[in-house]
């Protein structure tokens, strides 16, 4: 198997000599991941190895490690193979909303990016200056790539293990523009209409067999919130303007 972590056979960017250690490793549907050391990609990971990781690793959004990664800098290497790796730069205003479930913890995070012209895999190692692990690649919108870090995040504990690529955390996506009020997933016309269903929804209720709900409301200000199956209001979070709220799993 190739020891390099991109798709596209002639490296782009800025290409330096930096050697990053990862393993290469084929999913079932032929598809290549990488890992470093121990850290990969939830949404790579089986159902059991889901089961058995999520118990002993650190919580980052679609990540499991089990050492916790170096502070996010301005500046960071993504491995291309073995010996090169490409320079990026980390953009803080271009943001991509990702989102993971391990079956204890689900999350979600509004990721910094970095620019590339290059196909990176799942699990490309992402480090500082020092060599020291940043991140791992996990998902992408075009040619930015999300960087799981601690910031901008929100969690809440689950049993279930909902992938990526199954849209875990069942986001919906409301056209908030169209009307003048909301609250969890439903939208109002008027403040009026608004205390009236307020008025008339019981307590939250949530458990084991009623899981909440995730509703991202796009719109320019996008919001994200946590919703009770009987349609009672959790949480409300605002999110940051220009969020990118639609990516690609790697």
């Amino acid at each position: 198997m190739s020891k390099r972590t991109v798709l596209n056979e002639n490296y782009k960017g800025i290409v330096e000599n930096f050697p990053i250690p990862a393993e290469l490793h084929e999913r079932p549907d032929g598809t290549t991941y990488a890992s470093f050391g121990d850290v990969v990609p939830i949404h790579c990971c089986t159902p059991e190895q889901v089961s058995k990781l999520a118990k002993v690793t650190h919580h980052y959004c679609d990540v499991f490690t089990q050492e916790l990664m170096a502070p996010l800098e301005e500046l960071a290497y993504v491995r291309l193979d073995e010996n090169t790796a490409e320079k990026v730069f980390i953009n803080r205003t271009k943001r991509l909303l990702i989102t993971s479930s391990d079956g204890q913890l689900a999350q979600w995070r509004c990721a910094p990016s970095f620019e590339s012209a290059n196909q990176y895999v799942a699990g490309a190692p992402v480090v500082n200056q020092d060599g020291a692990l940043l991140s791992v690649v996990t998902a992408r919108k075009g040619n930015h790539y999300a960087v799981s870090t601690f910031e901008v995040c929100f969690y809440f504990h689950t049993i279930f293990a909902y992938f990526p690529q199954l849209r875990i955390l069942r986001i919906y996506f409301l056209a908030c523009w169209c009307y003048s009020k909301y609250y969890g997933a439903e939208t109002f016309n008027s403040r009026e209409e608004l205390t009236e269903y307020i008025s008339k929804t019981p307590p939250a209720s949530v458990g084991p067999s009623e899981p909440p709900t995730a509703i991202l409301v796009q719109g320019k200000t996008p919001r994200l919130a946590l919703v009770a199956k009987n349609g009672r209001q959790i949480a409300h979070h605002y999110l940051p303007p220009g969020l990118v709220t639609e990516v690609d799993y790697l």
